[in-house]
C-alpha cells in the first residue's frame, strides 16, 4: 500500500526526476539538507504484442505464432540527484525472437524482478550498482544507433546483456568524450559459487567512446574470467538529409576455439509520420558465415502507441534453406 501511495503523488513530484536530472550540474549535494528532499516514485511501463509467421525447416514451420511482454519501471530518487531503478516484468515471448524481448528475462506469465540497481554522483561520476544488473547497463559509449528494434542487433558479444550482481562507474564529458567501467558476477546469488571465485562467472566490461553533433563511435571490451573476451567497435554518422548509418563490427575470442565476429550496418530514416529501417548483418561463427537481412517501418499512432511490421532473412547454416519471417507487433508505452 505504501509504494502505491508512493505512485501516486501529485503530478508535479512524478516529473520531478526529469528536470532534476536536466540541471544536476547546477544542484550540489550539500544544498540538499534533511528533509528538503521527499523521496519521490515515477512507475512508467510498456508492453508489445508480437505476431508472426516464420518459415523455417522446424515444426514451428510457418505456424501463426503470438507472443508479448510487459514490463513496470520504478524511478525512485531520495536526493534529487539519485535513483534506484527497480524492472517488473512479464512475458511468454521466444520462438519469435525478435528484439522486443531483449531486456526481458521473464518467461512465464508471473512478474518477477528483473533488474534492481542504485546509482547516484560521485562528482563529475556516476556510480552504480546493485544485486541485479546487467552487463549492459553501465556503458558510456555509443557504438551504435542503429534502432535494433525488429529481429538482428548490433555487438552480439559486447553487449551479451548478462545478468547479476554487480557494479559500474561511468564519466562523460563536456566535450563529447566518455568512459565506463563495470563488473558482473553472474553466480553472487549462489553460494556454492559466489563472486569472483573460480566456481563464478564474472564480467568486466570497459568502454571509451565520442559522441558530436552528427556523429561519433566507440569501443567496449568485455571479458570473461580471462577465458573468453570480445572486443566491439562501431561509429556512427546523421548526415543531413539522409539516413543516420551505423556500422559496427564485434569480434569474440575464446581459448582453443576458432574466433567468431559479427558485422553489421544499419539505417533508419524518417518516412512519412514512421521510420524506415533495414540492416545486413554478417557473422562468422567459428570459421562459417551466415548473412542476415531485415527491413522494417515502425508508424505512432499516437504518443503511446505505435505499429512495426517488416521481414527477415536470416542463414541458418551453409547450402540450407534461409529462414525467413513475417511479423507484426504492437508496441504501448505509458
Amino acid at each position: 500500500m505504501k509504494l502505491f501511495q508512493r505512485m501516486l503523488i501529485a503530478p508535479a513530484a512524478l516529473g520531478l526526476l526529469a528536470p532534476v536530472a536536466a540541471n544536476a550540474d547546477v544542484l550540489k549535494t550539500e544544498e540538499l539538507s534533511a528533509g528538503a528532499f521527499a523521496s519521490a516514485t515515477k512507475v512508467s511501463g510498456s508492453s508489445v504484442f508480437t505476431t508472426g509467421f516464420v518459415d523455417t525447416d522446424s515444426t514451428s514451420n510457418n505456424k501463426l505464432t503470438s507472443e508479448y511482454n510487459f514490463k513496470l519501471d520504478l524511478n525512485t530518487s531520495f536526493t534529487g540527484m539519485d535513483n534506484l531503478y527497480t524492472g517488473i516484468e512479464a512475458g511468454n515471448q521466444g520462438d519469435l525472437a525478435m528484439d522486443s524481448q531483449v531486456g526481458t528475462n521473464a518467461t512465464g506469465n508471473a512478474l518477477s524482478v528483473g533488474k534492481l540497481h542504485y546509482s547516484f554522483p560521485v562528482g563529475d561520476f556516476n556510480i552504480t550498482a546493485g544485486p541485479l544488473m546487467e552487463q549492459d547497463d553501465v556503458i558510456s559509449a555509443t557504438a551504435s544507433i542503429y534502432s535494433d528494434a525488429f529481429r538482428l542487433a548490433a555487438l552480439p558479444y559486447g553487449t551479451s546483456g548478462d545478468a547479476g550482481a554487480g557494479a559500474g562507474i561511468s564519466y562523460i564529458a563536456d566535450n563529447g568524450f566518455n568512459g565506463s567501467l563495470n563488473v558482473i558476477a553472474v553466480n553472487a546469488n549462489e553460494a556454492t559459487s559466489g563472486a569472483f571465485t573460480d566456481e563464478g562467472q564474472d564480467f568486466v566490461t570497459a568502454s571509451i567512446g565520442y559522441d558530436a553533433d552528427n556523429w561519433g563511435g566507440g569501443i567496449i571490451h568485455k571479458d570473461d574470467d580471462g577465458v573468453q573476451n570480445s572486443t566491439a567497435i562501431g561509429v556512427y554518422f546523421r548526415p543531413e538529409g539522409f539516413p543516420s548509418i551505423t556500422v559496427a563490427f564485434d569480434k569474440f575470442n575464446e581459448d582453443g576455439v576458432t574466433d567468431s565476429s559479427d558485422f553489421l550496418v544499419g539505417l533508419d530514416y524518417p518516412v512519412g509520420s514512421g521510420t524506415a529501417s533495414a540492416a545486413y548483418q554478417s557473422t562468422d561463427t567459428r570459421g562459417s558465415t551466415l548473412n542476415n537481412y531485415e527491413v522494417y517501418y515502425n508508424y505512432p499512432i499516437n504518443d503511446g502507441v505505435a505499429v512495426q511490421g517488416g521481414w527477415f532473412v536470416e542463414e541458418t547454416a551453409a547450402n540450407a534453406d534461409s529462414t525467413q519471417g513475417l511479423v507484426v507487433e504492437t508496441f504501448f508505452s505509458f
